[in-house]
């Protein structure tokens, strides 16, 4: 049974009792319990009709009476207003919220949940796998004007004349520049080995035979034709006997003790030193960087580093035939993995800022909790607006109308007493005193 139910039951049963009361006065008027009883009676009769109009009136007129009744209807805008920024500003307050959410251990939740679908591997996997959509949706041109454009204005700041110059120090401080005189040598031995190297040397002698022989007379060009008939001078031979030293002396390049190797590792150290010093090597580069930037050929660079980046990325990815970027990456996500789970307090501060970050988003979008309820209610007719007031406080409203007629008939019983024990014996002897 519900309570509107109980509490109709409840003043029907007091008037019915009123009326058999009344009827027993009638018979015998001077009845000490019938007196009472109708005394309470009547009371509690006028206490639970009082409240049941007071509570009806809250949501409809009752017997038509439309003075200051009806009083949801009539202010459901005020009402509205009410609920929603009581929800908004008191129940779902931005800084209840965030003590909520700051007892709650999101970031222990959220290490929990990636470590049950593969730890570091899921989470290279879901990278990989957001690098290859990224890719997928870019057009390499597209993206080298944008990152050109990006890149000059911070690149015309740049001071590039100290920082090659530190490179070649750092290169020299590491041994780079023995491994690229090394590689040096291998290249250039590499090359003088060819064939076409050898007819190369042949054709200089040649143009030196030629030359000297044009401006040497015609005595020099008769013991030169001597010469040659005798075998004393073949070029082929002499081609490759150059060729053969030239292979010597490269392959003693490679001994950091050869001569030629510290001789050039001299000049190369006198230069880096003079560029210090040299303005117009600055100056040079400058130009170079300015040239570099305004030229096509500096897009088209990005274009076809971008490209392969792209195709790179773009490639697909498997647990047995991983990418080519998943050998670069995952080590980087293991690394930054295993730091966090047991490094308390970098946890402390991702969890602050989850909050923070979450907190910053409600309180960004606070108004729109007010904004649904004011739109949830305002869909409402009076009647489904009665129904929702009643259905979250009908019970307690209810209640009053019961204790109307409760409050009433103590009341009444209280006054009947009064009247019957004190009022009635001492007030007429005071005014007869008097």
């Amino acid at each position: 049974m519900n309570y509107h139910r109980k509490a109709n039951i409840i003043l029907a049963a007091v008037f019915l009792f009123f009326l058999g009361a009344a009827v027993l006065k009638y018979i015998n008027p001077e009845h000490f319990g019938i007196r009472l009883l109708f005394f309470v009676s009547e009371a509690a009769l006028v206490g639970g009709i009082a409240d049941w109009f007071a509570v009806t009136a809250i949501f409809k007129k009752p017997l038509g009476w439309g003075y200051h009744t009806a009083i949801i209807p009539r202010n459901r805008e005020k009402v509205i207003e009410a609920v929603a920024t009581i929800v908004q500003k008191e129940l779902l307050n931005v800084n209840i919220i965030r003590k909520k959410i700051e007892r709650i251990p999101l970031i222990e939740g959220l290490l929990l949940r990636v470590e049950k679908v593969g730890g570091s591997v899921y989470l290279s996997d879901q990278l990989l796998n957001y690098l290859r959509r990224y890719a997928e949706k870019q057009e390499p041109a597209q993206l080298a004007e944008k990152l050109a454009v990006f890149i000059r204005p911070i690149a015309k700041t740049w001071n590039l004349a100290p920082r090659v110059q530190s490179i070649s120090g750092w290169a020299l401080e590491h041994g780079y520049m023995d491994q690229g005189l090394d590689r040096l040598a291998e290249g250039l031995w590499d090359k003088a080995a060819e064939g076409e190297t050898r007819n190369i040397i042949l054709r200089y002698l040649e143009e030196i035979k030629e030359e000297k022989v044009s401006n040497g007379g015609s005595m020099f060009r008769t013991l030169m034709g001597f010469v040659e008939m005798s075998d004393g001078l073949n070029l082929d031979e002499a081609a490759d006997t150059l060729q053969v030293e030239l292979l010597l002396s490269l392959r003693k390049l490679r001994d950091p003790l050869d001569p030629l190797r510290i001789r050039l590792k001299e000049i190369l150290l006198n230069i880096l030193v003079e560029l210090e010093s040299d303005t117009q090597f600055s100056a040079q580069i400058e130009q170079w960087k300015e040239d570099v930037l305004r030229d096509v050929i500096f897009t088209r660079f990005l274009e076809s580093m971008l490209e392969e980046a792209l195709k790179i990325a773009k490639s697909p990815s498997t647990p047995t035939d991983p990418s080519v970027l998943y050998p670069a990456i995952y080590p980087v996500v293991e690394k930054y993995w295993l730091s966090i789970q047991h490094n308390s307090e970098l946890k402390t501060r991702l969890n602050s800022f989850l909050v923070d970050t979450l907190c910053q988003v409600i309180q960004n979008e606070h108004d729109l909790i007010g904004g649904m309820v004011r739109e949830t209610l305002a869909a409402y007719t009076d009647q489904d607006l009665n129904r929702f007031v009643e259905e979250k406080a009908g019970n307690d409203l209810q209640w009053i109308r019961i204790n109307g007629s409760m409050i009433g008939g103590s009341v009444g019983l209280f006054l009947f007493l009064f009247l019957e024990y004190v009022y009635d014996p001492i007030v007429p002897t005071l005014l007869n005193y008097f």
